[in-house]
């Protein structure tokens, strides 16, 4: 993983004083398309594992003007529409309220930033809306945040039952899984079960850990090949599932879910895996073409005819995600 060029030179180039830009238009910032709160949640987490304080600063002072009178969070912000907004101006689809909700807790929890005016305040509003959540990407990246507290917060514990209700309710023998279809960073939900059993011991989750992480391994593969679920359809169950455009947070969370079923089990099988799903990023995919470029900036998407050529927030956030939990495990590319 030698580079010359820093890891953190991609998230530099697409932040400004505002915060980190939501999209690229091929290897630069494409302001048009405005910020989005995920983006700058998850980049807190980099900034803070990479103790860049200037950056975290940015990202938290972005989070800090977000609040809305009601004490939420607007999701979106553009720098000549008007500042702060909860519409998607851009006309591409992109993430529920409650998923960026739910990323912005586990940056403030994981980055300890909770204890601290006016997040503290944020944290309590974004928990009192939380007990309403459905999606479980939402609660699965808020658990991410909880598992790195002291204590057992009452959410937590409403969380966890959320996930287990949830595949009880859908898992069948051919299909371990908390819905009828997988999407976009599917790998979160078992992630953020891992996590809680390596900081908090929870024998109840680690049977569905299992079973959710080995369903994932063997559907999002070809021949041993690792391949995300393309976002042209999704994958319903009992339909063809697509293979195009697969997307590079996809490949990140399954790195870092591995790391977690890694460390906790000191099975072999999930190293050999990360391995692999690490490596997606550098051409051992269903197209050989690499995702990173010579600056260490990474590609949007693995497309039929190659790759998408921008360069966005969310793909190279998780991909230095990925990074991480690589150096982590001591994977070279």
């Amino acid at each position: 993983m030698k580079n010359k060029v820093s890891p953190l030179w991609k998230i530099k180039q697409l932040t400004t004083k505002i915060g980190i830009y939501q999209h690229g238009k091929l290897n630069l910032p494409d302001p048009q398309k405005g910020y989005a709160l995920e983006d700058q949640a998850r980049a807190l987490i980099i900034a803070h594992a990479f103790k860049e304080k200037n950056l975290e600063k940015i990202y938290l002072n972005y989070i800090k003007k977000a609040q809305t009178p009601n004490g939420l969070l607007y999701h979106y912000f553009y720098e000549d529409k008007g500042g702060f907004c909860d519409k998607e101006l851009s006309g591409e689809k992109k993430s529920s309220i409650q998923e960026a909700y739910g990323i912005t807790l586990w940056a403030l929890l994981k980055t300890k930033n909770f204890r601290k005016d006016p997040f503290k305040k944020i944290v309590n509003n974004l928990k009192n809306h939380a007990r309403s959540w459905t999606s479980p990407r939402a609660i699965a990246a808020a658990l991410l945040g909880m598992a790195s507290l002291s204590y057992n917060d009452p959410l937590e514990e409403k969380f966890l039952e959320k996930l287990h209700l949830l595949f009880e309710k859908t898992a069948q023998e051919d299909w371990k899984w908390f819905e009828n279809y997988l999407v976009y960073a599917n790998a979160i939900i078992p992630w953020a079960l891992w996590e809680e059993n390596l900081k908090k011991e929870r024998p109840n989750s680690l049977s569905i850990a299992e079973k959710s992480t080995i369903f994932l391994i063997e559907t999002c593969q070809i021949k041993g090949i690792p391949a995300p679920i393309g976002n042209k359809n999704w994958f319903q169950k009992g339909q063809e599932k697509p293979f195009y455009d697969q997307q590079p947070i996809d490949a990140a969370y399954m790195v870092c879910l591995l790391e977690k079923a890694y460390q906790k089990t000191k099975n072999k099988f999930y190293l050999v895996w990360a391995k692999k799903w690490w490596k997606w990023f550098w051409g051992e995919n269903i197209q050989k073409k690499s995702l990173i470029d010579k600056n260490f900036a990474c590609f949007d998407a693995l497309t039929e005819n190659g790759v998408n050529l921008n360069q966005g927030a969310e793909s190279n956030i998780c991909f230095l995600m990925a990074y991480l939990a690589a150096k982590r495990l001591k994977i070279e590319k």
